[in-house]
């Protein structure tokens, strides 16, 4: 069973039912019974409590767009082998444990490697992206209906509603669109901006 805010609540109801017939059942009432009765009523009330809760925070969360686009794995014939081993690897990584849907890795003018659901577009870096890459910053944008700059990832994917822009150096970043708004957590951005710093490593080595 899946609990979440509506679960609970409907539990906090039921036990507060249940003590409620059981208060109006007993012949006689005692001090200790009134306190039990007062705590059970407090614990139900509570569960409510952390139900709704429950649910308004939940409520934030996206859901789940169908994105326009395809499902592709494409790479740049010309990158070394250890390298694509890497990117291949990597990116499979980021779009099965995370709530990715697309990636995108550029790299000095080129893209070098697109997997997931993305546009037949060749996509170009605009504002956001040069901005993540000169200030060396992840930059997240958690719902990009808001977004006034949004039609730079048209050419990504069109509607992706989330995105992760992480820089790998000063001429190569990671781009991530994600399934629904707010879906990537603080340790899926650290665990990207951490395979980017390896990356960067392999690159150097490389000579990339």
């Amino acid at each position: 069973m899946n609990f979440n805010g509506k679960s609970l609540i409907i539990i906090g109801l039921i036990l507060f039912i249940f003590q409620l017939g059981n208060f109006f059942s007993i012949d006689s009432i005692s001090p200790a019974l009134e306190r039990a009765q007062v705590l059970s009523a407090i614990s139900s009330v509570i569960i409510v409590l952390i139900g709704f809760l429950f649910k308004q925070f939940n409520s934030n969360l996206g859901e789940k767009v169908e994105l326009k686009g395809e499902n592709k794995f494409i790479f740049d014939s010309d990158i070394p082998s250890e390298i694509l081993e890497e990117l291949a690897w990597g990116s499979e990584a980021i779009l099965t444990s995370t709530a990715a849907a697309s990636i995108l890795i550029h790299n000095d003018g080129k893209n070098i490697l697109r997997r997931g659901i993305t546009s037949n577009g060749s996509f170009k870096p605009g504002e956001t992206c040069l901005r993540s890459l000169r200030d060396m910053k992840l930059v997240s944008l958690a719902n990009t209906k808001f977004y006034p700059g949004r039609d730079e990832f048209f050419s990504f994917c069109p509607n992706v509603p989330s995105i992760l822009i992480i820089p790998i150096n000063i001429k190569s970043f990671i781009l991530v669109g994600g399934w629904s708004n707010r879906c990537f957590t603080k340790s899926d951005e650290k665990w990207i901006n951490n395979w980017a710093k390896k990356l960067n490593n392999i690159f150097l080595k490389n000579s990339f």
